[in-house]
């Protein structure tokens, strides 16, 4: 290509790109795209149509450029989105591992206060909870009535709780 030929093209992008830039640039920011972004996109938008102006020049050129900046933006939504997907995914990570956590620890804690029941209320506890026995089945079982089951399965409650709250407030939680 001749040196003026090259001359005439930069200078006729260079009109259009002075002519329409803010216009474009407005609509990527109504868009919501942010405006170092949308300058950028404004003007890699421009130097491509300066790549293609040869074949371009003749038809619409700026419609050419307005797909090129639409095109441009959506590829910076999905890229975002891509993003903004991974961090949300790594929040629900570390939600999970800190809900994990915080479940094995509340079973050693309720194993630990399991432990210093009563055998018996232990054995209660493990049938009605752990085997998932009713109170029938599990007074049968002990040879017990179910009255002595029902008392020791609601003072092994109230001593777990007591355990348990007494753990959670010894481990910095606040009470209530």
């Amino acid at each position: 290509m001749n040196e003026n030929l090259k001359d005439l093209y930069d200078n006729e992008v260079i009109d259009l790109f002075r002519g329409n830039y803010s216009i474009m640039l407005g609509s990527l920011i109504r868009r919501g795209v942010p405006k170092p972004i949308a300058e950028e996109i404004v003007n890699d938008t421009f130097a491509a149509v300066r790549r293609r102006w040869p074949k371009i020049r003749g038809g619409r050129p700026l419609n050419y450029a307005y797909v090129i900046a639409q095109n441009e933006s959506k590829k910076w939504w999905h890229q975002k989105q891509k993003e903004d997907n991974h961090l949300y995914h790594g929040e629900c990570d570390a939600q999970y591992e800190r809900d994990e956590i915080n479940e094995i620890i509340n079973r050693l804690t309720l194993k630990q206060a399991i432990a210093d029941l009563s055998p018996r209320e232990q054995e209660v506890i493990q049938l009605r909870f752990f085997e998932r026995l009713t109170v029938k089945e599990s007074a049968e079982k002990l040879g017990l009535s179910e009255g002595s089951i029902k008392s020791y399965t609601h003072t092994a409650i109230n001593r777990l709780r007591k355990q348990v709250d007494l753990d959670c407030k010894g481990n910095g939680e606040e009470e209530k």
